[in-house]
């Protein structure tokens, strides 16, 4: 076995698990302050200059606090729930690129031999169908949660929000289907590559199946104004009622990492992924640079409208929100994927060269 290279891709998956948490950590204090101001008022200011400290505050205290499980919970399912949602969290992340090739640190190097490091832990040829499974994996953990706390405001909530997870994933894979259709691959690079002359929200087709996209995003990650798991005037939290301290943490944090997960999604699927527009710094050493750049300012603008939306829109009732599932996005993304599919026979070389 080289051990040299699996000591470097070990550097790699832990170098990413890092920036994973600090992100998902900041992302919840970034939305604490922009509520803060949208509601006029200071957000979290205490913990250090203008609250910056305030994530480590708060890990602090859900490790520090006493565990409780309450009395008739079955224990195993229990904590297996909230395992299964933020190991499906994490695991999303392995085949999402970041960006291209960079050079590697000269440390790197002398330790592993590895010269370049490519800004992606796998690159499987079906990338797209690994995340809508794992997706649909992190289901499990909800529905678990809520039938093993022996509750029936937290098994309410599981049911709601299983179902609500599963209705909308139907819609957000037919607009993934159409953008599959246009790019010819399942590969997130290579669709993520062939933006590089038009971004997909640019051709008609892609304008559709992206607000078809976006609209199942927020309903997958359970946020307003699809959050009826957890509408608190009738379920108190909903499937994570019983849970506390470390446990509720890691659906907390699981449920911002998959916010997260869902605008680098939109991004590689909509707007060209890593690649700069009009070519800028092609041929540059510090190309790939610029490109991690791009993609993160992206990234940060879906991460912000998840925010936005949150803290301006009401929340939609159950009855609307399943009758917009079924009888609105459903038949909206089998037309997408029909459009699609004759736009890249028929319309798709004629339509580029308006942007090319």
């Amino acid at each position: 076995m080289d051990w040299a290279l699996i000591l470097a891709w070990g550097i790699k998956i832990l170098s990413l698990f890092f920036v994973i948490l600090t992100g998902v950590a900041y992302y919840t204090l970034a939305e604490r302050k922009f509520a803060g101001f949208i509601q006029d008022r200071p957000g979290p200011n205490r913990a250090g200059p203008f609250g910056i400290f305030q994530p480590l505050a708060d890990g602090i205290k859900f490790i520090a606090k006493e565990e409780i499980f309450p009395k008739n919970v079955s224990k195993g399912m229990y904590l297996l729930a909230p395992t299964i949602s933020m190991t499906c969290a994490i695991m999303a992340w392995a085949v999402i690129p970041f960006g291209g090739t960079l050079p590697a640190p000269e440390w790197l190097t002398t330790l592993t031999g590895v010269a370049t490091i490519d800004l992606q832990i796998a690159n499987p040829d079906s990338g797209v169908l690994y995340m809508l499974a794992i997706s649909s994996l992190s289901v499990y953990g909800i529905m678990i949660a809520g039938w093993s706390s022996n509750n029936k405001y937290s098994l309410l909530g599981g049911v709601r929000s299983t179902a609500q997870m599963i209705s909308y994933e139907l819609p957000m894979g037919l607009s993934i289907v159409a953008i599959v259709i246009m790019t010819g691959s399942l590969k997130l690079t290579d669709i993520s590559d062939s933006q590089k002359e038009m971004w997909n929200i640019l051709s008609p087709p892609g304008f559709v199946a992206f607000f078809i996209y976006v609209t199942a995003m927020f309903a997958e990650t359970n946020r307003l104004p699809f959050d009826l798991a957890e509408a608190e005037s009738e379920l108190v939290v909903g499937f994570h009622t019983e849970y506390g301290a470390f446990k509720f943490a890691l659906f907390f944090l699981a449920e911002y990492m998959n916010m997260i997960t869902m605008s680098c999604l939109t991004t590689l699927l909509f707007f060209g992924g890593y690649n700069v527009p009009f070519q800028i710094g092609a041929g540059s050493e510090y190309q790939a640079f610029i490109g991690l750049g791009f993609f993160i300012v992206k990234v940060l603008f879906f991460a912000f409208l998840f925010i936005w939306v949150r803290w301006t829109l009401p929340r939609f009732r159950y009855d609307q929100l399943m009758k917009l599932g079924w009888k609105k996005m459903i038949p909206w993304g089998l037309f997408v994927v029909m459009f699609a599919s004759i736009y890249t026979v028929y319309w798709k070389e004629g339509w580029m060269k308006l942007f090319i």
